[in-house]
């Protein structure tokens, strides 16, 4: 019997597919068959009510049930139980069940290559997870060309000028957004502004591609010193993978701390291998791994 490595999706796309890319690359480097739960993450997301999306890219893995899920449900199970009586987070370990705790980088050696299934629960947010088989996976989770007329007018903009693309992620809805950025920091318009304002000037014939999750009042102050388009569902761009293959499109990426606008940089540096590219990744990524090197920081 081949080995089984069994994922948990939830999150938003951007965390679909770190955890796709790491669970791909253990499933690979363990020469197993890559198994997703793509029901119980979404059922219990209240909050966000975000849906598995990574079934419209091309990637290769056969969907689970609930007996194959089953440690799964077991670990909300137990984690809800100690929520509710106030105990403290279990960590002990197994070397079957991966579980992630603090966002620690998990290599192979993590795993008991006794067993013939494993488990894998949480975000990954570290591209050392999928580092070792980073073509394949790349290739797996490039979207394909959409359809949409108003995506491809913006792309054609690219044949004769260099597309900045400036990802700005908000939490709006969640009570506390400054949760989800390191040490509390969020960035600000005048962060963004002085960045770009000097990043505009060292390229030829820049358009602005401002991407955010909706059409926010604060829009209306952004000040750059370019033709700028507002990439928004408001503005009729409502569909995530079309919305990721545009950003993939851009050539030059400024973005503060969110996966969906990480994973859009990434693929970009695929169409722009042979030309100067400019990253900028904001510092306040909860997972300070989550940076290349050879990014920018802001």
């Amino acid at each position: 019997m081949r080995r089984k490595v069994i994922l948990e999706a939830r999150g938003g796309l951007g965390n679909q597919m770190f955890q796709y890319a790491a669970a791909k690359s253990i499933a690979i480097d363990l020469c197993a068959d890559l198994v997703i739960d793509d029901a119980l993450g979404f059922f219990l997301d209240r909050q966000y009510g975000r849906k598995f999306e990574l079934d419209r890219l091309l990637i290769d893995y056969e969907p689970s049930n609930l007996l194959l899920s089953f440690p799964f449900y077991i670990n909300r199970l137990l984690a809800f139980f100690r929520k509710l009586v106030g105990l403290k987070r279990n960590d002990r370990k197994f070397r079957n069940f991966i579980f992630e705790k603090d966002m620690d980088y998990i290599g192979i050696s993590s795993f008991d290559l006794i067993r013939k299934t494993y488990w894998l629960s949480g975000y990954f947010q570290d591209p050392r997870h999928f580092e070792s088989n980073k073509e394949i996976i790349l290739k797996e989770l490039t979207p394909q060309t959409p359809t949409y007329s108003n995506f491809l007018e913006i792309a054609e903009l690219a044949r004769t000028n260099s597309l900045v693309a400036v990802g700005m992620r908000i939490y709006e809805e969640t009570t506390n957004p400054e949760n989800h950025a390191k040490d509390r920091v969020t960035k600000s318009i005048a962060d963004y502004e002085a960045l770009v304002n000097n990043l505009v000037h060292q390229i030829p014939n820049p358009v602005i591609l401002v991407f955010t999750s909706r059409e926010f009042d604060f829009l209306k102050l952004l000040k750059f010193p370019a033709r700028t388009i507002f990439v928004n569902p408001d503005r009729g761009f409502e569909d995530t993978i079309s919305t990721m293959w545009l950003l993939s499109i851009c050539k030059h990426h400024v973005f503060n701390n969110s996966t969906f606008y990480w994973w859009g940089a990434v693929l970009s540096q695929k169409n722009y291998s042979e030309s100067e590219q400019h990253i900028y990744c904001s510092d306040n990524f909860l997972n300070s791994s989550i940076a290349y090197p050879h990014w920018k920081r802001f």
